[in-house]
C-alpha cells in the first residue's frame, strides 16, 4: 500500500516523527527519509492506519 506522491510503501516503513508539518521516517533498511505532504493531517492518518509506529520525542 502506498501514499500518493510518496516513493515508498508502507511495508518498507518503520517508524515516524513529524514536527512543523514535516515528517521524518525510518525506512526499514535504515535509512531516514523526510516527507513535506500536501495534508498532513491525511498523511499522518494513513502512517497511523498501516500501523507505522509514532516517535513522540521526550520533553
Amino acid at each position: 500500500m502506498n501514499y500518493n506522491g510518496f516513493p515508498y510503501l508502507a511495508a518498507e516503513l518503520s517508524a515516524f516523527a513529524v514536527a512543523c508539518g514535516i515528517f521524518v521516517i525510518s525506512l526499514k533498511d535504515g535509512k531516514i527519509v523526510h516527507f513535506t505532504p500536501d495534508d498532513e493531517a491525511h498523511f499522518y492518518n494513513w502512517l497511523i492506519s498501516t500501523s507505522i509506529r509514532e516517535v513522540v520525542p521526550a520533553c
